[in-house]
């Protein structure tokens, strides 16, 4: 739910950013091609979902392990460039966005406003089943309950929208790229670094050393772990680390290495690109 809430508060934010613009501007007539990129976004992200789940599945034992890592591989690095490309638009984003509808409006060029649209949200659509597809992967989560908690997480972020659309309540953009960033860095890490669990398990990345420590028994990766001595909240709270951050309670010395190193390179990189277009 949380990882369907938060992919879908920033499609939805930026619908509404066009959306206001349109409507502050009274060009209401152009609404009809923000809603054509929306279907044709939500109908292209279906398909996918339906197409990733099935080669998801398609495998057992080492190749199983081999897709898995390269699957969350990719992924880490899918969102790599969705933090690039927050990094670079966040601070002006509203700017940003405006300027391309107005330059859209007044070339008459309207269908870039559905491409514009449909770009946003497959975006966010394809990063989604990446990551709900992982978590699913590496947590205790059933397809059934990820396809639930997906659809709330949605829901509740266009419920958002609505709220913000209307002028109930108003959110700071740049603070909310700022937070989302983080997140998408400690995801990426997190991918990546289990993509590379995945590899050692599948016996062609040496890990170094197998096991640096083993903590299952203070904070657990599954809910229920199955040990009656761990108190619940904790497996509760394990899982979810699991699942959102590629959590590991006994890691390999070579994923103890990448992770901090992921974590202050992208950290790095992604303040200076925000830095630099924050002038």
């Amino acid at each position: 739910m949380f990882l369907a809430l938060r992919e879908g508060l920033e499609a939805v934010l930026v619908v509404v950013i066009i959306l206001l613009y349109l409507k502050k501007t009274n060009q209401k007539f152009y609404y009809k091609y923000v809603y054509l990129g929306i279907l044709l976004a939500t109908i292209a992200s279906v398909v996918f979902a339906i197409i990733f789940s099935i080669a998801f599945g398609g495998f057992t034992g080492i190749p199983e392990k081999i897709f898995e890592g390269t699957t969350f591989i990719i992924s880490g690095i899918f969102i790599l460039t969705l933090v690039l490309w927050v990094s670079k638009e966040g601070p002006k984003m509203k700017e940003n966005l405006e300027g391309r509808l107005e330059e859209s409006i007044n070339t008459q060029k309207v269908f870039s406003i559905s491409i514009t649209t449909f770009i946003i949200i497959i975006r966010e659509g394809i990063e989604l089943v990446l990551l709900t597809t992982g978590a699913a992967s590496i947590g205790s989560l059933n397809q059934g309950n990820v396809i639930l908690g997906s659809i709330i997480g949605l829901a509740i972020s266009i419920l958002i929208g609505f709220l913000i659309f209307y002028s109930i309540k108003s959110i700071n953009l740049r603070t909310f790229f700022k937070i989302t960033n983080v997140m998408l860095i400690l995801f990426a890490a997190g991918l990546i670094t289990y993509g590379i669990h995945e590899f050692i398990e599948a016996g062609i990345i040496n890990p170094i050393i197998e096991e640096v420590w083993n903590i299952k028994h203070i904070l657990p990766e599954k809910f229920p772990d199955g040990n009656p001595a761990t108190p619940e909240f904790l497996e509760i709270i394990g899982a979810l680390l699991k699942a959102l951050f590629g959590y590991n309670a006994n890691p390999a010395l070579l994923e103890v290495i990448i992770y901090p190193v992921l974590l202050v390179s992208i950290g790095i990189i992604s303040a200076l690109v925000w830095k630099r277009n924050n002038h």
